[in-house]
């Protein structure tokens, strides 16, 4: 029997636990387990959870476990908790240790990355069609041109040749295992399963094997390096510590996940380097071990949460030394020289920083770990917003209220075998016409599942594939599986399947990357990125004027802001066309003037040619600079770093991987890179090849969207450095506007409020404002008012509806840009006349809670019918662009999707209705706001206001009334409405009408 209990307190052999149910409950702990508490006993806090696993009852109110699991739902990868297991010790500050390590592309992991390809290929060798070394390694480096090309360590001659020599004996040593050693361990090739990920929130832990056979018989795992060895012949002796140690968590998940006893199953390290495909045993005392160290880094990463201050933090991390570390007592020169050094250095890194860079650096780190850890298991809600746990503690009936679940799909046609792998799935017609929040590219699980028996089922009692979703329309889903099965019977066409949203978790290792380059900066570029330093600028450049209506302040801007030899903020409003007129101009004398943009001797061939880095925060504002790019009169080459699927069809021929696709060398592969001068891509994808910055410099970025990203978001990119020790980035132009919706922080405002006196200089008070916003107000504050400017002309909305955001939000300086549809007179061409509307509503009996509204639903969509109605009837076009449906909350959304349907007006089933966060960057001709307000505690939730310069600025509002064109349609409670001066005094804007709903 398995138990999810909450922690009391604890006593000598005695823990006082809580059920879920609140009833007491004594655990009764064994003497190991006394150990273990007592080396916790300082980092459990009242109101933890714990897994209790095998537990029996001692007596009434009192029982005993095998094991006992803090903070399950808090999943750690099996692969990041064996590589804990160091030659020197297994200590948990190993784990914290790893995140500050900035991954180098060498031989030995590209070597263990082509053994993983020769595992793919080989396993699913056809016999009358064998795969040639020579073939296989180009078909090989077309999937990866960029890593190889990045490999300092092949440019060496020798060094190469005896890569090459080495990947020629792994494809043969892992041909020979695959094809003789395979089927004398009862491992079927034919039956086989690659890559199959597991979720276990028992353990607190998720996986994902190389080859595991169907039945769950078997499995593999393979490994490229080393095992110890015998030293004189260098021959395989035993696995390593590590490597065992993932082996016993694998077993330990099939037996907790699939109730497969560890002795029911053969387990196996293939060791590619030797060859030997290596039996593991099952040991239920190293088990125990490692569970334990899983806990320490829990309850670690839980108090440093939990205490979220600097104090605490530096204390934790100050612990990480040699002498702690270095739990085996290794010495001499192979600990001296190869182990101890990354050890040294994070601390030699530590000392070296100022009392501000050192408050600075714990800060971010424990407002990261307190990200991460709300991200996995908290409990505080944020509409829209995915949390891990979610995946098995949330109910399907809840999933579904968020339109967070795909259930019932039917496989059509099973492509898992070819190329692509990919799957395609049949969409039913769900009741009240619920449609699902999935789009192309998501991320997503898949697993079977089954309806009608009585019971939910989740994926943690099965195994699970990852896969990102290809296509998604009306009756059909398309999935890309993660990995190649040759298998194909492993999804069954005849079971029912189920999708949901996978958590993806990258995003915050290279925070802490991007911390570990900000230490390594020079001083004056940390001073910079602190605002304890005054940003350099040169002689203001001249370029050549164009007509356009807005050119006066664009191309005004442009110079100013590439005068700058370090640093420059453009706050771009609503409409402005901060991306289509500035980044654009910006771009434009940024390639007319390349031989003066650099303060660099222009003699430097190393320099002579200068390249652009264009960033953003989301693949959708990247695919509006590559139509920017595209749509100039002289196109220029560009690279986009990304994912097919999350790229806009019409710029994926300028993904990397399109653009290299037809090198046949590394020299090839180099010469693209060099040769084109634009880089675009989202700040994570950029940040997650770093190998980019080692062999490509940077005169400039421009980052786009400056205000949706935080402050860690940026660090890596703009501390890294490239070569010769020099900034591969020399200077950035941050574009945002901090009026407009900020980053997604789950923690509270007051979790991540910054009190810490050292700081004070730095002007950061919140770091749930983006480094924009905090070096904007340092700006203004110190009047360097050469470092920032503000767009002032808006071409997108009609006066009267950027009245009200313009005075209130932009002290009244937005001027009208006088394009055709901002000179119409008031009235409107549609069936409500006026440009701004307001239609009362309330609650209504039918409201099953605060987040739903019947009567704003109907309202809304008798709106659209109206204007659909209306375009006809006068010979106009309607479609999606028209209109848009923006709505607090998810659950809201679904009712108006529901409401728009019953209508049967199939044009308006392509009408977009989302959250005010999703509509960000967008607009319309027609904008209907829903606000969805039923209760007092929501005037506070659905608004996000901050103060700025002594005024109220409400950043969800104003990017809601912002998105329109033409017309504004709010529908809303007028009696609530009036309790918030905002949207009182914006009510006084809007002429009321009445109209029934559906």
């Amino acid at each position: 029997m398995n138990q999810r209990v909450i922690f009391q307190s604890v006593e000598e052999r005695i823990v006082y636990l809580q059920t879920l149910t609140g009833e007491n409950l004594s655990l009764i702990c064994s003497e190991i387990q006394v150990r273990q508490i007592d080396e916790l006993k300082y980092l459990l806090y009242p109101g933890m959870k714990l897994q209790l696993l095998h537990t029996q009852t001692v007596e009434k109110g009192c029982v005993s476990c095998e094991f006992f699991i803090i903070e399950p739902d808090y999943l750690m990868d099996i692969s990041s908790l064996s590589e804990c297991y160091r030659p020197y010790g297994n200590h948990p500050l190993n784990y914290t240790l790893s995140r500050f390590r900035i991954p180098e592309n060498t031989r030995h992991i590209l070597l263990g990355n082509t053994a993983n390809y020769f595992i793919d290929v080989l396993v699913n060798e056809q016999p009358d069609k064998p795969v040639e070394f020579i073939r296989c390694m180009k078909d090989l480096f077309k999937t990866a041109p960029f890593e190889f090309t990045a490999c300092d360590d092949l440019k060496d001659k020798e060094t190469e040749r005896n890569f090459f020599i080495s990947c020629e004996a792994q494809f043969r040593q892992i041909r020979e295992i695959v094809s003789r050693q395979f089927p004398c361990a009862g491992i079927d090739r034919e039956k086989v399963v690659l890559e199959p990920s597991f979720i276990c929130n028992l353990l607190g832990l998720q996986g994902r094997l190389d080859i595991m056979q169907q039945d769950f018989s078997s499995f593999v795992e393979l490994k490229s390096g080393k095992g110890d060895e015998d030293f004189p012949s260098r021959t395989f002796k035993s696995s390593s510590l590590n490597h065992y140690v993932q082996m016993i968590l694998y077993l330990a998940v099939l037996e907790f996940n699939l109730k497969i006893l560890p002795e029911q199953v053969r387990s196996y390290l293939l060791y590619s380097k030797y060859p030997v495909l290596s039996p593991e045993p099952h040991s239920r005392e190293r088990l125990r071990e490692v569970l334990h160290l899983r806990n320490r880094i829990i309850a670690q990463e839980h108090s440093i949460q939990y205490h979220n201050n600097v104090v605490y933090t530096e204390t934790v991390l100050s612990q990480i030394t040699a002498e702690n570390l270095n739990t085996e007592f290794l010495s001499g020169n192979f600990f001296e020289k190869y182990l101890c050094p990354p050890i040294v250095d994070f601390r030699r890194m530590i000392d070296s920083l100022t009392e501000a860079e050192r408050a600075y650096f714990f800060r971010i780190y424990t407002f990261v770990i307190k990200e991460l850890w709300t991200s996995k298991v908290g409990e505080r809600e944020y509409e829209g917003v995915r949390r891990s746990a979610g995946l098995w503690n949330a109910p399907e009936a809840e999933k579904i209220a968020a339109s967070e679940f795909l259930y019932d799909l039917c496989i059509v046609e099973n492509q898992a075998a070819e190329e692509k792998h990919s799957l395609i799935l049949s969409l039913p017609d769900y009741p009240d016409h619920y449609l699902p929040n999935f789009k192309p590219g998501d991320a997503v699980v898949l697993y079977e599942w089954r309806s009608g028996s009585g019971r939910q089922y989740t994926l943690n009692d099965r195994q699970v594939f990852k896969a990102s979703i290809e296509e998604i329309e009306p009756g059909l889903l398309k999935l890309r599986l993660r990995a190649r099965q040759r298998n194909v019977s492993v999804l069954p066409v005849d079971s029912h399947y189920a999708v949901e949203h996978d958590y993806i978790d990258t995003v915050y290792g290279g925070m802490f990357r991007g911390l570990a380059a900000f230490t390594h900066a020079n001083q004056e570029r940390k001073d910079l990125l602190l605002g304890l330093r005054k940003p350099v600028f040169r002689e203001r450049m001249e370029i050549t004027e164009n007509h356009n209506a807005l050119s006066g302040d664009i191309h005004h801007i442009a110079r100013k802001a590439l005068s700058a030899e370090d640093c420059f903020l453009l706050l771009g409003p609503p409409g402005t066309g901060k991306t289509s007129l500035a980044l654009k101009a910006m771009v434009e004398t940024f390639l007319q003037g390349n031989d003066t943009l650099s303060g660099c001797n222009a003699s430097d061939s190393s320099v002579s040619q200068k390249n652009l880095l264009l960033l953003s925060y989301t693949n959708r504002a990247v695919d509006e600079i590559c139509k920017v790019l595209t749509d100039m009169n002289e196109q220029v080459p560009f690279i986009r770093i990304g994912n097919e699927l999350n790229c806009d069809p019409r710029f994926r021929s300028h993904l990397m991987d399109r653009m290299l696709d037809a090198c046949d060398n590394r020299s090839e592969v180099s010469r693209i890179i060099q040769d084109t001068r634009i880089i675009a891509g989202t700040v994570a994808s950029v940040w997650n090849k770093p190998d980019l910055f080692r062999i490509k410099h940077f005169d400039l970025a421009i980052i786009d969207e400056a205000t949706q990203l935080l402050e860690p978001h940026l660090l890596g990119i703009l501390s890294v450095k490239g070569k010769n020790n020099r900034h591969a980035v020399d200077r950035f132009v941050l574009i945002g506007d901090h009026k407009q919706l900020p980053a997604v922080v789950l923690q509270t405002r007051e979790d991540s409020r910054v009190a810490d006196e050292q700081l004070l200089p730095t002007g950061l008070t919140n770091l749930a404002d983006s480094l924009f916003e905090r070096l904007y107000h340092v700006y203004e504050r110190n009047s360097w008012t050469d470092s920032y400017d503000m767009l002032y002309r808006q071409g997108r909305m009609h006066p009267e509806i950027a009245s009200f955001p313009s005075l209130h939000f932009y002290d009244g300086k937005l001027d009208i840009a006088g394009l055709p549809h901002q000179q119409e007179d008031a009235k409107v061409p549609s069936p409500f006349r006026q440009r701004l509307v307001f239609i009362p509503s309330s609650h209504s009996p039918e409201d099953t809670g605060d987040k739903v509204n019947h009567r704003e639903a109907g309202t809304v969509a008798r709106v659209l019918t109206d204007l659909y109605n209306y375009c006809v009837a006068n010979g106009n076009e309607f479609n999606k662009e028209t209109v848009g449906v923006i709505t607090p909350y998810r659950n809201q959304i679904a009712l108006i999707r529901k409401y728009i349907h019953q209508t049967g007006i199939e044009a308006l089933k392509q009408v977009i209705v989302d959250t005010v966060e999703c509509f960000q960057g967008s607009q319309k001709d027609i904008i209907i706001y829903s606000f969805c307000l039923n209760a007092d505690w929501q005037l506070q939730s659905t608004q996000h206001r901050t103060e700025i310069n002594g005024k109220p600025v409400d950043r969800k509002l104003n990017v809601a009334l912002t998105r329109a064109r033409k017309q504004l349609i709010i529908t809303g409670n007028p009696e609530l409405m009036k309790r918030n001066f905002l949207y009182r005094e914006m009510m006084g804007n809007f002429k009321e009408l009445a109209i029934k709903s559906t």
